[in-house]
């Protein structure tokens, strides 16, 4: 009888460790541990930066011939999200193979998984473990072409002293030469060219720190490179989600400079930390 009850014991088990091991995160529908550093894995978040037209709620992102996320809109990192952005608050990456991987985002047909319209489709190449955002930026173009800019960028998100939040900024504006970032009327970085990433920069967190002014609410903005700091912002992003101790964002600004409706600039924030 013990036997019987350790065999069946043992068989539960492995029945509940095998459930445990599959189980879903309800974003993506991909596996607990698709995400973060894991081993030999190249980690990979998507920014759909789009602005369009017309504002299709119905994108999808293939990674190497795999479906993995469900509906999406532009404006949106993929997986996890960002501040000023239609995905969630949470630092999320795809473990994909390092190397070459293929990356499409399409359309599909209705009550299908079939591309109807491709917007993008191209390979990335993820060097190391390292976590990488892939930004997707086309406002200017027919999104029936499938010609969509691209820039991959490694995000440093190794641990930052407390009372300090670290930044990169990309400029995904496609109509304006460069721009200038500034931060609470302060220009913090100066002609940044249309899809360049700058090097990372630290900003002390708290109200008033030396040199920054800063308050409870944060103001992020950006200018057509050499503008007057008094001029009015191609877009800007007020919150007090603006600096946050240790955590490491992107900044990236979107749209089209003067458009209103869909292709309205944005200022928005990816999470880049592991969580």
């Amino acid at each position: 009888m013990k036997k019987t009850f350790l065999k069946y014991g043992i068989a539960l088990a492995a029945i509940v460790l095998m459930y445990a091991c599959s189980k879903k995160d309800g974003i993506t529908n991909q596996p607990y541990d698709a995400y973060g550093i894991s081993g030999t894995q190249g980690q990979l978040k998507i920014n759909l930066a789009f602005a369009y037209t017309i504002d299709y709620a119905t994108l999808r992102i293939r990674v190497n011939g795999k479906t993995v996320s469900g509906s999406m809109q532009s404006r949106q990192p993929f997986p996890g999200g960002g501040y000023n952005t239609r995905g969630s608050n949470f630092a999320l990456y795809l473990s994909v193979p390092q190397g070459s991987n293929t990356v499409s985002v399409f359309i599909p047909k209705v009550g299908t998984d079939t591309d109807s319209i491709v917007l993008y489709s191209g390979t990335v190449s993820v060097p190391d473990n390292n976590p990488y955002t892939l930004h997707l930026s086309d406002t200017a173009r027919n999104p029936r072409s499938g010609k969509v800019d691209d820039l991959l960028v490694k995000n440093i998100i190794n641990k930052l002293d407390t009372g300090f939040c670290r930044f990169k900024f990309v400029n995904l504006i496609p109509n304006l030469a460069a721009v200038d970032l500034y931060l609470n009327g302060i220009k913090i970085k100066s002609s940044i060219p249309y899809k360049t990433a700058t090097d990372t920069f630290s900003v002390r967190t708290g109200v008033n720190q030396p040199g920054w002014t800063s308050a409870i609410t944060t103001t992020w903005a950006v200018r057509p490179a050499g503008a007057l700091p008094t001029s009015a912002a191609t877009a800007s992003y007020a919150s007090s989600n603006g600096l946050q101790s240790q955590k490491v964002m992107t900044i990236f600004s979107m749209g089209y400079a003067t458009a209103t409706g869909t292709r309205l600039p944005y200022v928005a924030f990816t999470l880049d930390n592991n969580q």
